[in-house]
């Protein structure tokens, strides 16, 4: 589905398995956001043909943070020339938490190698410029990605239309996610490109749904002070 002229946006939205939203940005070099779980890679594939765009010519995988939701396909394109990039606490993390998920789901995450690490900065990817925002909090090594020229901020599993990332899974943390969305508040947004769910449009409609966060946020730390 195209967005804008160099972006497309391929939502997962079944109700019985989990997946995440991937993001291509088109042009001369072809950035994948989010490939998702490997066995589900034929939702992405299909509907890049639809648009007339092939997985094959994808140059960058860039990987918001280490859950096998989003990064699980990355296997796809081992012995390729595209590369794969993280942030480099998301692949630790990785690494310490293989044997974890192996125990607890009976299935191996992928090895696969990471070209290069993400940090907080400007990442040139050809006529792409993407900024990069260090957000931790849902998982180590989460990042959200800013794409300048058309002002979407795809946003990981920080933040939703109307929700914001759980923080109860291994290396969460609910007071470094609320320091992360308030952080992206400082941003001219005009896209809210989340992980999982529905876009946000309009800069208008971004703004609204980041304080409707901040509320839900406040909310959730009253009832547990309640409780205490």
């Amino acid at each position: 589905m195209k967005i804008t002229e160099h972006l497309f946006y391929y939502p997962w939205e079944s109700l019985t398995e989990n997946n995440c939203n991937s993001y291509v940005v088109w042009g001369r070099r072809k950035v994948l956001i989010d490939p998702g779980h490997l066995h589900l890679l034929d939702h992405l594939e299909r509907g890049m043909r639809s648009d007339g765009l092939s997985i094959n010519d994808i140059d960058l995988v860039l990987v918001t943070h280490p859950h096998p939701d989003h990064f699980e396909a990355i296997s796809r394109w081992a012995g390729t020339s595209t590369m794969v990039a993280m942030h480099r606490d998301g692949k630790i993390f990785l690494e310490e938490f293989a044997r974890l998920w192996q125990e607890t789901t009976g299935k191996t995450l992928p090895i696969f190698p990471v070209d290069f690490f993400l940090k907080a900065g400007t990442l040139k990817v050809g006529e792409h410029s993407f900024k990069i925002i260090e957000t931790p909090g849902h998982a180590p090594g989460s990042i959200c990605i800013y794409l300048e020229r058309d002002r979407v901020l795809f946003s990981g599993d920080v933040i939703f239309a109307r929700s914001f990332g759980r923080f109860d899974l291994p290396g969460g943390d609910p007071l470094q996610l609320i320091r992360s969305i308030e952080q992206l508040l400082e941003l001219d947004v005009e896209i809210l490109a989340p992980g999982h769910g529905p876009l946000v449009k309009g800069r208008g409609s971004v703004k609204e749904n980041f304080y409707l966060v901040f509320a839900l946020f406040q909310q959730m730390f009253a009832q547990e002070n309640t409780r205490i």
